[in-house]
């Protein structure tokens, strides 16, 4: 009799603890195919009379745990120049940093055809998003139903819709 009480017991037990890895994994796996896109418009200026504005729709996309990529598109206006702006982030060596902090490597800017902003004003935004020019250091936190604020290291960066 004790014996079918313990095998019952270990068998809840075992069930149990397969749920729990699977919640979990299920949980971890959502996370890394985090999908989001927004809308921003950055004002850059730093001295009076030198206007720099970025207008961009961004897609920021964890493929999975070690990659995924950030879209930059839309256009830039330094003094009284209007340039476009059309550049894949790709993010390689990806990790949890906490429940809400990713961390990536940049491994390279990939700029498209169609880009006209020259990289001195692009990387003044790069600046703005990364902690520096080699790292993206991203915090995801769901303010509603499929909505997140996305912060970088310094600042609260944008909202975003995910899909």
């Amino acid at each position: 009799m004790k014996r079918n009480v313990s095998l019952i017991i270990i068998v809840i037990l075992s069930t149990l603890a397969a749920i729990v890895a699977s919640l979990h994994y299920k949980k971890q796996d959502n996370d890394y195919s985090f999908r989001c896109s927004a809308f921003s418009r950055y004002d850059l200026s730093r001295r009076e009379g030198k206007s720099l504005y970025f207008y961009v729709s961004q897609d920021l996309r964890f493929i999975n745990q070690s990659t995924g990529y950030l879209l930059i598109n839309g256009q830039a206006t330094s003094g009284g120049d209007v340039t476009v702006v059309n550049r894949r982030i790709a993010l390689l060596q990806g990790r949890k940093i906490d429940s809400k902090t990713y961390g990536y490597k940049i491994s390279n800017v990939i700029t498209s055809s169609d880009d006209t902003t020259p990289d001195d004003i692009f990387n003044k935004l790069l600046a703005e998003i990364t902690l520096d020019p080699q790292s993206l250091q991203i915090g995801v936190s769901q303010i509603d139903n499929n909505m997140y604020l996305i912060r970088g290291p310094l600042s609260y960066l944008f909202t975003c819709k995910r899909y």
